[in-house]
């Protein structure tokens, strides 16, 4: 009747947990739909930063007055030829109006509040700072993220969302900027600019600017989001550290019932994997032993049988091993095979077979190889062991004798061919590699 409690209590722990969880989230997402909105409104008619501007600064000759009035600013202006574009606005400064602005990144919606009395079009400059491009002496590197529009009266205000601006195309090419470091960015805008669009007629025209307003939230979605699945994280994460800590409790009750029988397990397991290594690895070097080699020998001869894939025996001997021992020790000489065998391991291929065949003499097996590719590996097996320090006592070298097996052969006739041509190496004067050839018999 206890376990049964327990196992109440805990479920009845994870469901508040989740409850609230669930509670936390709708009320966020409540919030966040109703409410936590970031507004900010600039009302040009007491706003002081802003003067107006025409294309005179680019060597036109267009003309311009500004005034205010209670709600608004009056721009007059006459656009002259003079200038390729003819453009008449305001300058309207956010922060230094250089190289500190505003955030206007994290704003949804962007109003604008423009009538123009006239034909044509009007375009907003949202100018932003960017430390890569800007150069204190030339305002025009402030970033020029635009969008030209249609006053009109059913739409006034003007709603824009922060993807539907650009960068100027003129603005870039004039900078010699990569187009993908010209994204738009609206993270730090020091300067708004209003003026006439580009098809703007030449002649007296009036914009009437009431001002502009920037709507967001006070935490953006995505971050909002983000601590929801991170609070939904953590929580579930507790509710793991929980029921990880329940079955502790539950295992440790049951632990002293089977730990007699789980020792007794792991030590046969031991035992077991133990004997099947030692049966087939060589308790010295670490590489196959004859029980070993004969399961890939199988593989490599069916290979033959099968596909005509060519086999080769690789049979090496080290060179006076006897002397070695009875001067040096058997320490020594276990070294030198040790030492031997980890340098053949890192000449050969991964599919290649190493094996203790006995004493001081080892087989590479190597399938896919013809006699020509088995004599190339072994030339540079003999190299390298001639010129690596195996024993600092002496150098060490090998004799090597080669082989291909032929299809349907006896293995023991492909080791005697490998062996008289090992013999032969040896009775040459040692460390050198000879080859055996087969005859075939009709």
């Amino acid at each position: 009747m206890s376990k049964i409690m327990e196992k109440i209590y805990a479920l009845f722990r994870m469901n508040i947990l989740i409850f609230v969880l669930l509670l936390v989230t709708v009320i966020a997402l409540f919030a966040y739909r109703n409410g936590l909105d970031d507004i900010v409104f600039l009302n040009l008619a007491d706003y002081p930063y802003i003067i107006a501007q025409t294309d005179s600064v680019d060597g036109g000759s267009s003309a311009i007055a500004m005034e205010r009035t209670d709600s608004s600013i009056i721009v007059d202006y006459e656009l002259r030829e003079g200038y390729a574009y003819p453009y008449a606005g305001v300058k309207i400064f956010l922060g230094d109006g250089k190289t500190r602005g505003k955030d206007l990144s994290r704003y949804d919606s962007i109003f604008v509040w423009v009538k123009p009395r006239g034909e044509g079009t009007v375009r907003l400059y949202m100018r932003g700072y960017d430390s890569a491009f800007y150069r204190a002496e030339d305002e025009t590197s402030l970033k020029f993220n635009e969008i030209e529009f249609f006053p009109l009266e059913e739409t006034y205000p003007a709603v824009f969302v922060p993807q539907e601006f650009r960068v100027a195309s003129w603005w870039v090419a004039q900078n010699a900027i990569n187009v993908h470091k010209a994204r738009v960015d609206l993270s730090n805008v020091p300067l708004i600019e209003i003026q006439t669009g580009t098809n703007a007629p030449l002649g007296y025209g009036t914009l009437e600017i009431k001002g502009l307003c920037f709507k967001g939230k006070k935490i953006a979605k995505l971050d909002l989001v983000s601590i929801l699945v991170a609070l939904w994280f953590v929580s579930f994460l507790i509710i793991l550290i929980i029921r990880f800590f329940d079955y502790s409790r539950e295992r440790a009750k049951e632990k002293k019932k089977r730990e007699e029988l789980e020792k007794n397990l792991r030590a046969l397991e031991i035992e077991k994997s133990e004997y099947e290594r030692s049966s087939k690895e060589d308790p010295l070097t670490g590489c196959l032993n004859r029980a070993g080699f004969s399961s890939v020998l199988m593989r490599e001869q069916e290979n033959l049988s099968k596909n005509g894939r060519p086999v080769s025996f690789v049979m090496l001997d080290i060179d006076h091993f006897k002397h070695i021992n009875d001067t040096y020790g058997h320490q020594v000489g276990d070294e030198v095979l040790v030492n031997l065998t980890k340098l053949i391991q890192g000449k050969i291929r991964n599919t290649d077979a190493l094996v203790r065949w006995g004493g001081e003499e080892f087989v590479v097996l190597c399938g896919d190889t013809p006699i020509q590719n088995a004599q190339f590996l072994a030339e540079k097996l003999r190299i390298a062991i001639e010129n690596t320090v195996l024993i600092k006592q002496q150098q060490v070298t090998c004799s090597f004798g080669i082989a291909e097996m032929i299809p349907d052969e006896d293995p023991k006739r492909l080791f005697e061919r490998a062996d008289k041509a090992l013999y032969a190496s040896k009775e040459g004067g040692r460390n050198r590699v000879t080859s055996a050839t087969y005859k075939r018999t009709r």
